[in-house]
């Protein structure tokens, strides 16, 4: 399993939030470029950057920040927030992303993502889907900052974009995002279970290197870390030990 971690912009500044709330948002004093750096020279292989703005607003509020980290580091960018056309997703291809996350489109126009995976750049998607857990025990994807949700529950959606190409999945719980809950095992277990060859990114809830081990077992190709990593919940150190 391979350890990313996560940086939040907002106004070009590193923030977290708690379940993806706005008002919710704790900030941290380094600048974007060092913390990333940080956790390259800790041997990080791949980072995962949030547009915070983006995201909420649409634009590209941070991608020159994004377009530096993406030039200046020496790994792996994985970028996203606000892909809301195939303009959106060209412009972070081009500000050097290796991968781009794609949340909200992916729930509500699957067969526009779907025609996009069969395109040239279709193994750079990466398909962003933050779900929460139903009173039948099915977990269903939202989009619009977790304001609306799909017409299909995960296991259905996640067929049909498999089928039409999808090789990378990042899955959050939101119940557990930036909560220190512990990740959603059982999630992570069924999708693994289910779709053997797609490459699953957890995230959510992480709070210690006890909660990668378990994470890892459960067969996913990488897992997100964000808030745990910047309040040294997670030691440095563990960056490299599950980076390959």
């Amino acid at each position: 399993m391979q350890l990313i971690p996560a940086i939040d912009l907002r106004g070009g500044r590193v923030v977290r939030l708690q379940q993806g709330d706005y008002e919710r948002e704790t900030r941290y004093d380094d600048d974007a470029l060092v913390v990333a750096r940080r956790y390259a020279d800790a041997g990080a292989t791949l980072i995962h950057i949030v547009d915070l703005d983006s995201a909420r607003d649409g634009g590209e509020a941070n991608l020159d920040m994004i377009e530096r980290l993406s030039n200046e580091l020496d790994i792996d960018v994985q970028t996203g927030g606000g892909v809301r056309s195939r303009d959106d997703f060209q412009r972070r291809l081009d500000a050097g992303a290796a991968r781009v996350v794609i949340g909200s489109l992916c729930v509500r126009e699957p067969a526009t993502i779907a025609g996009w995976l069969g395109g040239p750049d279709g193994d750079r998607i990466v398909a962003g889907l933050d779900v929460a857990q139903g009173l039948d025990g099915a977990w269903f994807p939202r989009a619009a900052g977790w304001t609306e949700s799909g017409d299909d529950d995960l296991f259905t959606l996640l067929r049909r974009l498999v089928d039409a190409g999808l090789k990378h999945l990042l899955c959050t719980d939101i119940e557990r995002d930036g909560m220190f809950a512990g990740p959603s095992l059982a999630l992570y277990e069924s999708i693994c279970e289910r779709f053997a060859a797609l490459a699953v990114q957890a995230s959510g809830g992480i709070s210690s290197s006890e909660d990668l081990v378990e994470v890892a077992q459960t067969g996913v190709a990488g897992c997100i870390v964000g808030r745990a990593l910047l309040e040294g919940r997670v030691a440095l150190s563990e960056v490299g030990k599950w980076s390959r």
